[in-house]
C-alpha cells in the first residue's frame, strides 16, 4: 500500500500528517463554563440509586465523539442504571472499497476527539442482538462519522423507531438528532442540535431551537459536548416523570 499511496501524494502535493485537529477532553473539562460537565465525573453523584432498574440503550458505531458516549455511560450507571452500549456488527464492503477494518471491531467500536481518533470502547450488545422494548431510555450520541453511518443503517432507524412507538424515551446528542430525524421521529418536535445541522432538522419537520437541551414529550435533543450536563438532567427530568 505504501508504493501505492506515496506516489499518489506526491503527485496531488499530499503531506503526511504529524496531528489532527482533536478535542481536548482534559481542556474542555478544565474550563470554568464547563464545570458542571467535571462535576459528573469528579463528585460523587448525590443520588447514587436515582435510576435504579432503569434500562438505557446507548446506540453508537465508529467515529462516534468521545466525550459524548463515555459521559453518558458513566452518569447514569454511576445512578444505578443498567446502561449498554449497543453497535452494529462490523461492517463489511467489497475489496475495491478499499475501506479496512482491524479484527478489534469485532467487540469494540472507535471514538473520534473531533476529527482525531480517540480509543476503542467495548461493545455491551450487537445492534442486531438487542431490542427497543427492553429499555426505558434510547440514546444516540455524536460525533459526524457515527450518526451518517447509523442513519444509512436500516436495523438502527428501525430501533429508534421501535422505541418511540414503544414509548419510550429517545435522545440524540450533537449530530446525533441526524438518526431521529431521518427515523421520522422530528418532524413537529422543537429539538436542537449540531447548529449546521439546523437545516436538516427543519427539512426533517422539526422547529429548531438553540438551547443547550430541548425535550418535546419523549424526544430529547442535545447541541454540542459542552452541552452534556444539560442534557442528561433533561433525560432524569423526563425519567422521574414518567
Amino acid at each position: 500500500m505504501t508504493q501505492t499511496i506515496s506516489p499518489l501524494r506526491a503527485l496531488l502535493n499530499v503531506e503526511a500528517s504529524a496531528s489532527l485537529p482533536r478535542l481536548s477532553n482534559a481542556q474542555m473539562l478544565d474550563a470554568p463554563e464547563n464545570s458542571a460537565i467535571r462535576d459528573i465525573w469528579v463528585l460523587p453523584p448525590d443520588k447514587p440509586k436515582l435510576h435504579a432498574g432503569r434500562k438505557i440503550a446507548v446506540v453508537a458505531t465508529d467515529g462516534v465523539e468521545e466525550i459524548e458516549l463515555t459521559t453518558v455511560l458513566h452518569y447514569f450507571r454511576s445512578r444505578g442504571a443498567q446502561v449498554d452500549l449497543v453497535a452494529p456488527k462490523k461492517p463489511s464492503y467489497p475489496g475495491f472499497h478499499g475501506i479496512q477494518f482491524p479484527d478489534v471491531r469485532e467487540t469494540h467500536i472507535m471514538t473520534i476527539t473531533f476529527i482525531a481518533t480517540g480509543g476503542w470502547i467495548k461493545i455491551d450488545r450487537l445492534l442486531e442482538d438487542a431490542s427497543a422494548k427492553d429499555y426505558d431510555v434510547v440514546i444516540v450520541p455524536g460525533g459526524v462519522w457515527n450518526p451518517d453511518a447509523l442513519r444509512n443503517d436500516a436495523k438502527a432507524i428501525g430501533f429508534v423507531q421501535a422505541a418511540a412507538a414503544a414509548g419510550k424515551i429517545v435522545a440524540a446528542i450533537c449530530h446525533g438528532p441526524w438518526v431521529l430525524s431521518d427515523a421520522g421521529l422530528t418532524r413537529g418536535k422543537r429539538a436542537t442540535g449540531w447548529w449546521s445541522i439546523k437545516p436538516d432538522l427543519e427539512n426533517a419537520g422539526a422547529t429548531f431551537i438553540d438551547e443547550p437541551a430541548v425535550t418535546d414529550g419523549k424526544i430529547v435533543t442535545e447541541r454540542a459536548p459542552i452541552d452534556l450536563a444539560a442534557f442528561v438532567h433533561a433525560i432524569d427530568n423526563v425519567l422521574v416523570a414518567a
